[in-house]
């Protein structure tokens, strides 16, 4: 059923902003990655829909060079990329009842008489798995990496999970299934 069919209308609010080439460049990598002949063809359409923002703008073309030069300023997938446990700023899970993140923000909140926080032992436990660099993620402006989590280190998990303040992220990560963490390190 769609808002018109239901007899109102949603209003969103606009906001009119320039953005410089490089952060309108960010945007469309977000959708389609270093792919210069597709970002030519966003570039020429004039608009781009990423999420719940609809960016437009006056359709413009680049020579192959210009292209190059644009997409050189952005960083490259490195799969030989280690992992680095200061960069990480973000852990996503996959639970019970759907996927679920942990913040660095969120992670290092400590309960109640505690002394420590969830974070660094979280991060040291998933650095022991060795995680694998997936891909680089413009969006996020992230290396994303894969951890699995199972046996010994998924039980590990789990307890670490007592020390998270908020007790819905607790229970969450204390019924963590057996699956893969996925971790977000930004780059200097």
């Amino acid at each position: 059923m769609s808002s018109e069919s239901a007899g109102y209308l949603n209003m969103a609010a606009v906001a009119r902003v320039d953005l410089p080439l490089d952060e309108l460049t960010s945007k469309v990598l977000g959708v389609c990655g270093k792919d210069s002949e597709r970002i030519a063809r966003i570039f020429l359409r004039g608009s781009l829909v990423s999420g719940d923002s609809r960016f437009r703008w006056s359709p413009f073309s680049l020579a192959s060079d210009q292209m190059a030069a644009l997409l050189g300023r952005f960083p490259d997938h490195d799969p030989e990329r280690e992992f680095e446990i200061e960069r990480c700023d973000r852990i996503l899970l996959r639970g019970m009842r759907g996927d679920f993140e942990i913040t660095r923000e969120v992670g290092r909140q400590r309960r109640f008489l505690r002394r420590l926080s969830f974070w660094d032992p979280a991060l040291a436990l998933l650095a022991e798995q060795s995680p694998r660099c997936d891909r680089y993620s413009y969006s996020d402006r992230a290396d994303v990496f894969a951890a699995d989590l199972g046996g010994p280190a998924l039980d590990r998990f789990r307890d670490l999970g007592r020390l998270l303040r908020f007790s819905s992220l607790e229970a969450q990560v204390r019924v963590l299934p057996a699956s893969q963490a996925t971790l977000f390190a930004t780059r200097a």
